[in-house]
């Protein structure tokens, strides 16, 4: 085994930290093993403290070592927070009438960046969401076709530089060479959401402890992405204030017995239950889904909003996905579709051979979603890491290009045959 072909997938929560190692062959990575801790020094997915995060990133890491036998020196790193925005920009280009080349399309995605971004301010992706030849809409690729004048519309996602370097020199400090920083859901999306989702529209929402974040998709690109500050442990303090317990009782009752709806509660609403650490004290779930409930309304209804931003004259999303840990939580689905109008489910990773257990949960989709990114945009080609910090320089040599979503997953079907992924 070459060990260049050997990396990690850092997942940076607010709650825990999680590596996966990995070997990048021809059909794509070979999971390896893992390693999970509980977080330190992250709030809402932002480094607060450079020293305690990078403590907990590097024992990730070793058990991830530990448990797979090999030296992880190189990682591609998730990133979130409510510092990520996103800018939709416009490009124009005049065409000679013969058949388009990809330098073409790459010189009308050009065209769209060439807008001002504060120095504050990191590109993380440039994500191409539709190209339009000659008045002719909704055109995904335009290589191959002929026309006079294309147009393409893009989608930037930035991020505060100062948040990107300490992001970055946390992982530095734990011994790891960052290959890419990459915004959670773009990767998520891969392990989590079909073509036909993308295709057709709809909402990723990852609910991590501190923050969930939101990407909406259609006809096959990331359109809309957005980081509310609302999260599982959000819940967990709800439950802790009004039921005057703990937080690590408020968090096991959650898990234990908590619903995101009482109807959910109303099923078994003579059921009751001891409260963690108390066992003289008796609660139901019905009291307990009473609590959680207008947690996960307000949430939902913050997405929604986030909906109606990106497509205000619609048609909306078909589907909704949830991912995260917190999407565990009994009937949040089906919360979700009720406040807004469509069909929802969780969204389990896949893509990934050799994943095992817990690792196919929902509270991993973003690592594996990882996994899948570095293969698909060549992460270990990459002769050498962005600097650490930098702002915007040359912003043609700056950004990432993220691919059409819809034509990577009809791709990663094609390379799945013969092939065990689960």
């Amino acid at each position: 085994m070459r060990a260049e072909r050997v990396f990690a997938a850092v997942d940076i929560g607010t709650t825990k930290i999680c590596a996966l190692a990995a070997e990048m062959t021809e059909k794509g990575p070979q999971f390896l093993g893992a390693g999970t801790v509980p977080a330190r020094g992250i709030k809402k997915g932002i480094v607060v403290n450079i020293d305690e995060a990078a403590d907990a990133v590097q024992r990730a890491v070793h058990d991830a070592e530990a448990s797979s036998g090999r030296k992880l020196r190189m990682a591609v790193v998730g990133m979130s927070g409510q510092h990520i925005a996103g800018i939709p920009s416009t490009g124009v280009i005049g065409l000679q009438g013969g058949e388009i080349t990809r330098d073409d399309r790459m010189r009308a995605i050009d065209s769209a960046k060439t807008l001002y971004i504060p120095l504050d301010r990191e590109v993380i992706h440039v994500i191409p969401s539709e190209f339009i030849l000659d008045g002719q809409k909704e055109i995904t690729d335009p290589v191959g076709m002929s026309g006079v004048r294309l147009e393409s519309k893009i989608y930037i996602i930035t991020a505060h530089a100062q948040t990107v370097q300490n992001l970055e020199k946390t992982c530095s400090r734990a011994g790891l060479q960052v290959l890419e920083t990459v915004f959670g859901p773009a990767a998520t999306a891969l392990a989590t959401l079909t073509a036909d989702e993308i295709g057709r529209g709809a909402v990723l929402a990852d609910i991590g402890g501190g923050t969930t974040d939101i990407a909406l998709f259609r006809d096959g690109a990331l359109v809309h992405a957005a980081v509310i500050g609302i999260g599982g442990l959000h819940i967990t303090n709800d439950l802790a204030v009004c039921m005057n317990i703990s937080g690590a009782d408020a968090e096991k009752g959650k898990i234990a017995m908590g619903s995101a709806c009482m109807q959910d509660g109303k099923r078994e609403a003579a059921a009751r239950v001891s409260v963690p650490g108390d066992a003289s004290r008796k609660v139901s779930r019905q009291q307990m889904a009473a609590i959680i409930q207008p947690r996960c309304e307000e949430l939902f209804e913050m997405v929604k909003h986030e909906v109606h931003r990106a497509f205000p004259h619609g048609p909306f999303p078909c589907s909704m996905v949830l991912t995260g840990g917190t999407a565990l939580l009994n009937d949040i689905s089906g919360l979700a579709a009720s406040l807004l109008n469509m069909p929802a489910r969780l969204g389990m990773p896949q893509g990934i051979s050799g994943l095992k257990g817990g690792l196919r949960d929902p509270a991993y989709a973003a690592a594996v979603g990882l996994l899948v990114y570095a293969f698909e945009h060549g992460s270990l080609n990459r002769t050498s890491a962005a600097p650490a910090g930098s702002v915007i320089g040359n912003f043609k040599e700056r950004v990432k290009e993220l691919t059409g979503y819809k034509e990577f997953l009809e791709m990663l079907q094609k390379k799945k045959k013969g092939v065990s992924y689960v």
